[in-house]
């Protein structure tokens, strides 16, 4: 029953990466979270902003 896999060891692999795969994969995703930063802090202070805004005005017009 060993050779029913087709593997003659008991070690076999479905795949190899190369040597830096690791490295170069997470060095392409922290550059790819470094790029797209500024879009990410547009997106969150946005509606942060408009929200501030709309509380100080509605602070304003209460004492008014």
């Amino acid at each position: 029953m060993a050779g029913v896999l087709g593997a003659s060891n008991a070690h076999a692999t479905l795949f190899s990466l190369p040597y830096n795969a690791v490295t170069s994969t997470t060095a392409y995703i922290g550059n790819l979270f470094t790029d797209l930063g500024p879009f990410i802090w547009l997106a969150i202070g946005l509606p942060l902003g408009f929200f501030v805004i709309r509380k100080v005005i509605s602070m304003v017009a209460g004492r008014a």
